[in-house]
């Protein structure tokens, strides 16, 4: 998991359903495409798992997460859905890229608390994200319309 070879993995009684090495929550989000209700009562291990991959994991009905690093909101929201996780390393908040703000996936569902919500907004605003790169022209995606 440390390793650049792999950002994502998911597992489930034993056998390995799908591991990624896309960037941020790509990989999850591609898997919930591919896999849907398969990735119920399955092992979810990611490099890094903020709120928006806790809440994926939510929606997925994840049943144990691992994270090399874990953002508190993240922590709070697993422990208070009773979702068994542990984290090598604790962060405070999940930065951009660039360092210069919070990670747009994670303000994007600032203040949503439904894991249905949750993944219609970050599963569009993916999109969004997809569209802007391959179209550069294109204006900022918006967050929350």
């Amino acid at each position: 998991m440390k390793s650049r070879d792999v950002n994502l993995i998911i597992v489930k009684n034993g056998s390995l359903l799908y591991k990624s090495r896309d960037p941020g929550i790509a990989g999850f989000l591609r898997a919930i495409d591919e896999l849907g209700a398969d990735l119920h009562s399955s092992t979810v291990a990611d490099k890094i798992v903020g709120r928006a991959v806790a809440m994926l994991c939510l929606y997925c009905k994840i049943k144990y997460v691992y994270a090399v690093s874990m953002t508190e909101g993240a922590h709070q929201l697993l422990t208070e859905r009773h979702v068994p996780h542990i984290s090598e390393t604790y962060i405070g908040k999940l930065m951009n890229r660039q360092g210069t703000g919070l990670c747009p996936f994670e303000m994007a569902i600032k203040g949503v608390n439904d894991p249905d919500e949750a993944y219609k907004i970050l599963k569009k605003y993916s999109i969004e994200i997809k569209m802007k790169t391959s179209n550069p022209t294109q204006t900022e995606p918006s967050i929350l319309e």
